[in-house]
């Protein structure tokens, strides 16, 4: 019974192994077939897909960037030239305030200086009268020494001492009378020019000394802008020479823009001169540019340039032709570029006049009708196939 019941369970284990076993065999027959059919299949590769543009010769117009602070051409500040009690403040000596040329801004007590004048008034009358009594003495004497010894006096005889000291007196008086009176007109401070006060520092009542600070004024007829520029820079702008007399309309422009309130404002003026000295701290040369009636006080149409103002300056410069004209990021290093010709891309070296952080301006290197490579890529070769995508041209 035993060998029975054994019999049949090892022929059971031998089926199941030798079914284990085909099974693996087929799926092994299975996987090979399709391992060779993907082996057979042939990857497409992909290829990185970057923007060119097409370069154009044209006409470029450089434009200079700088920067500086808005400041008066001139500033004045104002102190007594006499002492007193002010006695009255004109409603424009205040901080803010317009005046015009010649206006009256404030006065200090003139009677002490009244009676000054009228004191040295009549010293002059009193030297005038000595000085003709000495002349009529002096012809008397002339007179009776022709009489007496029949030739002409001399020296002491003719009086000539006393005549030359009566006229120096004379001529001491008068001054001292100019002198009472240009003090009794220093006692009006009236404005050198059309301007605005930037402080008043005194009010009626004070008593004031001779040298006492009064207040400050600044022109508001032109303004003034220092713009640091490098030497690289200067060659492209045509600057008026040192002394030289040039009007504005010959000087280089420049366009003065600001924010405010997120509006951008713009201002035009001319650069009229340069230090022509490089700053030994920050190795720039500076140039003045010039806006007139930056306070616009002729139609007051636009907004007033503001003293302290800081500004972005972009000044005209040169006109060169044939220049190749790319965006900045273009540009790989300081003299390379990426050149796409049947979607290749190669290395180019150029030669780069100007460039900054908006465009770069190429003068050899680049022929018209090339295509550039806008797009930046990583682990780049030369050579290295691409695909594009056109922009246009350098030029639009």
């Amino acid at each position: 019974m035993e060998q029975q019941t054994t019999n049949p369970n090892r022929r059971l284990k031998i089926i199941s192994t030798f079914a284990v076993a085909i099974i693996g065999i087929a799926l092994a027959i299975v996987l090979v077939k399709s391992r060779s059919k993907l082996e057979s299949k042939n990857p497409e590769p992909i290829l990185p897909s970057v923007e060119v543009q097409v370069a154009e010769a044209t006409r470029h117009t450089y434009r200079i960037q700088s920067q500086g602070t808005v400041l008066p051409r001139t500033i004045v500040r104002l102190v007594s030239e006499v002492s007193g009690r002010v006695v009255s403040v004109a409603d424009e000596f205040d901080a803010g305030q317009i005046f015009a040329k010649d206006d009256l801004l404030l006065k200090i007590d003139p009677r002490d200086y009244e009676l000054a004048l009228t004191q040295a008034s009549a010293q002059v009358a009193q030297a005038d009268l000595k000085l003709q009594m000495e002349v009529e003495e002096a012809a008397v004497v002339r007179r009776e020494w022709q009489l007496l010894k029949q030739d002409e006096p001399n020296g002491l005889q003719a009086r000539e001492p006393q005549l030359a000291s009566a006229r120096i007196a004379l001529e001491a008086a008068r001054a001292a009378e100019e002198a009472a009176r240009r003090n009794l007109e220093r006692c009006e401070i009236r404005a050198p020019f059309e301007g605005m006060v930037t402080k008043a520092d005194v009010r009626p009542g004070q008593f004031v000394g001779v040298s006492t600070p009064l207040g400050e004024l600044f022109d508001t007829d032109i303004a003034e802008v220092r713009l640091p520029l490098s030497t690289h820079d200067l060659s492209f702008i045509d600057l008026p020479r040192p002394g030289a007399q040039s009007t504005l309309g010959q000087a280089p422009k420049v366009t003065l823009s600001t924010r405010v309130g997120g509006r951008r404002m713009e201002w035009l003026g001319h650069i009229v001169r340069s230090e022509e000295t490089v700053d030994p701290v920050n190795r720039m040369v500076y140039v003045v540019a010039q806006v007139a009636d930056p306070y616009d006080q002729t139609n007051r149409a636009s907004a007033p340039l503001r003293r302290g103002i800081f500004v972005q300056a972009s000044i005209e410069g040169r006109t060169q032709e044939n220049v190749i004209v790319l965006p900045r990021k273009a540009l790989r290093g300081k003299n390379r570029v990426w050149i796409e010709n049947e979607n290749q891309l190669l290395f180019r070296a150029v030669t780069v006049t100007y460039a900054d952080a908006k465009q770069a301006i190429i003068t050899e290197g680049i022929q018209s009708g090339e295509r550039v490579i806008t797009s930046l890529l990583a682990g780049v070769v030369d050579k290295m196939e691409v695909k594009t995508r056109e922009l246009g041209s350098t030029n639009e």
